[in-house]
């Protein structure tokens, strides 16, 4: 085989002669007319019909004798260029192949590390925020029991006074005083928790893969059939899912003809089917 194809090898093999297809083309127009035309309603109108198909089938043969006499350069150059090419592709398959596979380990990696460090992220996020909403709901509790503390000591102080003790009345107020900022101070600290916690519920920020330019991944769901027998079995209890499911022609084809009209195979209808064949005359 020689290393390259030139246009003018190629000019000389494709050289042809338009006028037979032409010659022919009115043949097989004047055969259809014919056919068209023609009943059969008599042994003598089958005969000829028979004649007539006879020559049809010579012409097919002609038609395509001259079309293979066309195409058969041409088939031949396009095996040759497609040999001449073929190892190159090949090997670019090959490489293209052992490079993607690498890359989409190397990434599939990357993900997976990206993926687990986002969950242990989350994960200390969530135990973080878990953390100060029980500050939050503890300073709370401080801020009331407080308050509370400091209402009993201003009642006390009130009463104090109202007896003329003042002393007693000026320890209350000091008492609520006391109690009304540990109260404040409290709110204070369930007020920071609150804001804390909802900065910690914002997404968790994890390094991405790098991307390379000119490379682009994407994800599709693709499935494996395991158990065909399952599947089947579901199918017939869900009828709605039929389309899920396709007969195999070549295999039912095979089992009907080796059992011909005695197959018996639910929902299959087997029937004898007639044809015709003729030789050229």
């Amino acid at each position: 085989m020689p290393d390259t194809i030139t246009p003018a090898q190629t000019k000389g093999q494709f050289q042809y002669d338009a006028s037979a297809a032409i010659v022919l083309t009115g043949q097989a127009q004047r055969a259809l007319s014919g056919a068209e035309d023609f009943t059969v309603d008599s042994d003598e109108m089958l005969e000829a019909a028979g004649d007539d198909l006879r020559a049809i089938k010579a012409l097919q043969k002609s038609v395509e004798t001259q079309r293979t006499t066309i195409t058969a350069p041409l088939n031949q150059v396009l095996r040759a260029v497609n040999d001449l090419f073929r190892p190159a592709g090949q090997y670019l398959e090959q490489a293209e192949v052992k490079l993607k596979g690498a890359m989409l380990t190397y990434t599939t990696e990357q993900h997976r590390k990206a993926e687990e460090a986002r969950r242990k992220a989350e994960a200390e996020a969530a135990a973080e925020r878990a953390r100060l909403a029980e500050e939050q709901r503890r300073q709370e509790t401080i801020a009331r029991e407080a308050a509370q503390a400091a209402e009993r000591a201003a009642k006390e102080a009130a009463e104090a006074a109202a007896r003329g003790d003042a002393e007693a009345a000026a320890a209350a107020q000091e008492q609520a005083r006391v109690q009304s900022e540990a109260a404040q101070q409290a709110n204070t600290e369930a007020q920071a928790a609150e804001v804390t916690a909802a900065v910690v519920s914002m997404p968790v920020a994890v390094a991405a893969p790098a991307k390379v330019t000119g490379i682009s991944t994407s994800k599709s769901v693709d499935f494996v059939v395991e158990d065909l027998h399952a599947l089947v079995k579901h199918v017939a209890e869900h009828p709605e899912l039929i389309t899920l499911l396709m007969v195999d022609q070549v295999k039912l084809r095979a089992q009907v003809r080796a059992t011909g009209m005695n197959t018996k195979l639910p929902g299959v209808r087997v029937f004898v089917k007639q044809s015709m064949s003729a030789r050229a005359a």
